[in-house]
């Protein structure tokens, strides 16, 4: 409090130097605090206008006409914030593919010597998938994060020298990965506005490797509705060549990131 009112006190002070033409007020907030709605009045002050606040106490220095004005558009800003829960849904494919093509040849020293060989041509597929949803209640205008870990064993090894040779010592040290997202929302009408970083991380090999999906961005859509916030795709093709088959071999991965926000009544 006595923070505040050091704030107060000095704004108060610097404006009243100010040009005597323009009309003060200090407004207490209901629902909302000054850093939530100061970023939207600024634009709508006049000329030389100024707007200040801390936590619950809007100072408004304006001309009569622009902060009525104003008063009009804080009765709509300043409202009770509406409860949401936030799903982020994180997926994660992939594809395999593969198919050998036919060829014959013969071999032999003459016509009559020689002996045909083949190779039949086969396809096979194959998918996997990987589905991670999280789900996280904010209040609309407030930052709130969710983040679920888990610590996985990676091994390591030390060489020593010594007189009599390297001494080789082998431990396990532990990983923290985490996945989970931090996130801003506003609602306007249907529509939800979001501040978002979702961040992914998954085990790669046995070496501690780690596949990290990761995203910050600004979306919007409508409330009740999955809407993809971006994703990601990679092809890796591979050959092989013999004497009897020629091989091809695909995997595609792909990644991708979706959001669906619902208003809680």
């Amino acid at each position: 409090m006595h923070l505040l009112r050091a704030f107060l006190v000095f704004s108060l002070c610097a404006i009243a130097g100010l040009a005597g033409a323009a009309e003060l007020e200090v407004i207490t907030l209901k629902y909302r605090s000054a850093e939530q709605v100061i970023p939207v009045i600024r634009p709508l002050l006049a000329p030389g206008g100024t707007v200040s606040g801390m936590q619950d106490q809007l100072i408004l220095r304006t001309t009569k006409a622009n902060l009525k004005d104003l008063r009009k558009v804080l009765v709509s800003l300043d409202t009770m914030p509406r409860r949401l829960m936030i799903y982020v849904r994180q997926d994660a494919e992939t594809a395999n593919a593969q198919r050998d093509s036919e060829l014959s040849a013969s071999v032999g020293s003459s016509p009559q010597g020689r002996q045909g060989v083949s190779a039949r041509i086969y396809e096979s597929r194959g998918a996997s998938g990987d589905r991670v949803i999280q789900q996280l209640q904010v209040l609309e205008g407030n930052p709130a994060y969710i983040h679920v870990g888990k610590s996985i064993p990676v091994r390591a090894q030390t060489v020593t020298p010594t007189l009599n040779g390297p001494i080789v010592t082998d431990s396990v040290e532990f990983r923290d990965l985490t996945t989970g997202f931090e996130v801003v929302p506003r609602v306007s009408g249907e529509r939800v506005f979001l501040d978002i970083s979702p961040r992914r991380e998954t085990p790669v090999g046995s070496r501690g490797g780690a596949d990290i999906q990761r995203a910050t961005t600004s979306a919007s859509g409508r409330l009740g509705e999955w809407f993809e916030l971006g994703g990601s795709a990679r092809d890796d093709t591979r050959s092989d060549s013999g004497l009897l088959i020629g091989a091809a071999g695909l995997r595609k991965e792909t990644q991708s990131i979706w959001v669906k926000v619902e208003e809680l009544k």
